[in-house]
């Protein structure tokens, strides 16, 4: 290589081209003819439609609702910067190439995160130009807004990771992700009625975005992690396909586990299922990474039905009852793939009973602190009651349709 700017082409068409060839794996032609290129005509000509007449259904989706979606998506992605761990033999020597390359990919970074905030927005963009009024000032705020979160919340990530680690970082993230939740919600509330004030958030922003830059560029010690974010990367589009495939390593386990340490029974009876039902429960508690999933799905969750009206909050309530079910039946059928357990036979039965037994234990403490807020924002004294009370009978039967075959 001649210059640092030709490597960097050269592995942006090498992730480029990777890309392209998990998707082949996945997309044939056939599947491109009759499935990929109508569902693409037709959704083109949906969205060419509610230009020309707004549905009815639009006065139905409260702006909440689009924030919610909005300020998710920030969450997603990452900044890359095209580091590879060959680079430490020659590459990280040449500071002025490595940083180069570091800075080539940032930018790269920041033309894709606007393009798909854009391809976002412009898909909302009906919506809120016809049932919100937005007007087009407004529109462009609200693209701003959401960019320069989205960037300022990549780079705060990576810097948190390289300082903090454990619990702390976990707990660190999920008060930040309940916290700018509400700030970018009022943002967008008050977006119209105080243009001004936007505009000073999205000036405060980029000032932010600058400042984060500066140090995450010249950020010591950050190469492995760079090196193993970029792994993940390149390979999101692998993962999404293998997730039933590929397991994951298993991590090492405390000595002893904090929940259930005298490993104590939970469920009363004998046979195989009864067995199971234990093993599956003690694995979701004392999994982790299903905890921290779980607290952030419920905050967001639960945050989510003070601000939306009442018709919608039992639908989505419903819904999340049922996304509820179906997590945990995909969690505890990947760990019946464990292999210690095929030393013994299992039969299918067993392993159903196990999951009608359990899944619904697994379902409850997340749906209970749900339903509370739900009753919560009725703001009557039976609310809070009610919805509770009903969590129960909605979680048993929302696990039973999913658990009605193996």
């Amino acid at each position: 290589m001649t210059s640092n700017f030709q490597l960097f082409t050269r592995r942006i068409r090498s992730d480029w081209h990777y890309q392209y060839r998990a998707l082949r794996t996945a997309v044939d032609w056939i599947i491109a003819i009759y499935f990929v290129i109508p569902l693409l005509i037709v959704a083109g000509y949906q969205y060419y439609s509610w230009w020309q007449t707004q549905p009815s259904w639009f006065s139905w989706l409260p702006l909440p609702l689009v924030t919610i979606v909005l300020y998710i998506f920030t969450w997603l992605g990452t900044i890359r910067y095209f580091v590879e761990e060959g680079d430490q033999l020659f590459l990280r020597q040449n500071d002025h190439w490595f940083k180069q390359l570091m800075v080539l990919g940032y930018r790269y970074s920041l033309v894709l995160q606007g393009a798909t905030t854009l391809f976002l927005l412009a898909v909302f963009l009906p919506l809120l130009i016809k049932t919100f009024s937005f007007s087009p000032l407004e529109v462009l705020s609200l693209y701003l807004l959401t960019y320069l979160l989205k960037l300022n919340l990549g780079l705060a990530r990576q810097l948190l990771a390289i300082h903090v680690y454990g619990i702390f970082f976990w707990l660190i993230r999920i008060a930040a992700f309940v916290g700018l939740f509400f700030l970018y919600e009022a943002s967008v509330a008050h977006l119209r009625e105080q243009v001004m004030y936007s505009w000073l958030e999205i000036l405060l922003l980029l000032v932010l975005l600058v400042i984060q830059t500066r140090v995450r560029l010249r950020q010591k010690g950050a190469f492995f992690a760079d090196v193993t974010r970029e792994s993940h990367s390149r390979m999101r589009i692998v993962s999404i396909m293998l997730i039933q495939v590929v397991r994951r390593k298993p991590k090492p386990t405390r000595k002893h586990p904090v929940l259930f340490r005298r490993s104590q029974r939970l469920f009363r009876g004998t046979g195989a299922n009864v067995g199971l039902s234990d093993f599956l429960a003690k694995s979701f508690f004392r999994n982790g990474t299903q905890w921290k999933m779980t607290i952030q799905f419920v905050i967001v969750i639960s945050a989510a039905m003070f601000i939306m009206p009442g018709p919608i909050k039992i639908i989505v309530w419903i819904l999340m009852a049922c996304l509820l079910a179906y997590w945990r039946k995909l969690f505890c059928k990947e760990e019946l793939t464990a292999p210690f357990l095929r030393l013994f036979h299992l039969s299918d039965k067993a392993k159903l009973e196990a999951l009608q037994t359990t899944i619904p234990v697994l379902v409850l403490p997340a749906l209970i602190f749900i339903s509370l807020c739900l009753g919560i924002s009725f703001f009557t004294w039976w609310g809070p009651i009610l919805m509770v009370a009903a969590a129960f009978p909605l979680a048993y039967g929302t696990s039973s349709v999913f658990t009605s075959w193996y």
